[in-house]
């Protein structure tokens, strides 16, 4: 099982930054956008959205499809729209826990208060 943690890293890492996490929750809303639609939603320039669309791509997150001069991107195979539902219900269910979670905050750097 080994040889799966450097992989099973790098796909929760992608997923773990704030704008690649807004963009695949977007697409999960909206089902495709392209790179002009997604950075107008998320108030990001396209230069930006468009780097972060290349890792997701690299991952195996997103897909795109070619329309003309558009590229239109969505989540690329039902286990991830499943792995991000069973996320969200996760999160949901346990989200006082995780938001305490003092050794996730010291590994962002944020100083929690003493109890």
């Amino acid at each position: 099982m080994e040889p799966l943690t450097n992989e099973l890293e790098s796909l929760f890492s992608a997923l773990a930054d704030g704008t690649r996490l807004r963009i695949v929750l977007f697409l999960l809303d909206k089902g495709q956008a392209t790179v002009d639609e997604i950075s107008k939603s998320l108030g990001k320039s396209q230069s930006l959205i468009s780097h972060h669309m290349a890792c997701l791509r690299n991952c195996g997150i997103v897909k795109v499809r070619k329309d003309g001069k558009f590229s239109y991107y969505s989540i690329s195979t039902p286990e991830i729209i499943e792995l991000i539902k069973l996320s969200i219900n996760h999160v949901k269910k346990y989200s006082q826990s995780i938001l305490s979670c003092d050794v996730l905050a010291e590994e962002k750097g944020q100083v929690k208060l003493s109890h």
